[in-house]
């Protein structure tokens, strides 16, 4: 069952999520990340606004030099795939959390971390 769900494609994982799940699985970030608008960096950057912003958008945190290479705007497929094995995503990144292996939590956690904004952006949809 675990291995179904991880096949399942991110926008019906998304559809699936659970807010709640994912503000739970989240903790997991609160050692090394502020989560609330205004709060400053701890060891990783504040992730308030994270979807749709540039990456290495959080002002005074030092990036890995690998992070500022890889250009764009964090995407909901972008942080399922670093989520899933930041190293592999981003190559060379600070980041040393070895990854969410359950494509459900990933999913709902970014439908929280998307919900952490003034001005939430439209996910994926089924």
């Amino acid at each position: 069952e675990a291995a179904k769900e991880d096949i399942q494609p991110l926008p019906v994982r998304l559809a699936e999520a659970d807010l709640d799940k994912g503000k739970t699985v989240a903790k997991k970030c609160v050692a090394c990340h502020s989560l609330e608008k205004g709060q400053g960096n701890k060891v990783g950057p504040n992730l308030y606004n994270t979807i749709g912003s540039p990456r290495g958008h959080a002002q005074g945190f030092a990036y890995s030099d690998a992070l500022k290479a890889k250009a764009g705007a964090w995407t909901a497929e972008d942080l399922d795939a670093f989520l899933a094995k930041p190293s592999a995503f981003i190559p060379g990144t600070k980041m040393a959390f070895a990854g969410l292996a359950s494509g459900k939590e990933r999913a709902a956690v970014i439908k929280y971390l998307n919900a952490l904004s003034d001005s939430p952006k439209a996910l994926p949809a089924p």
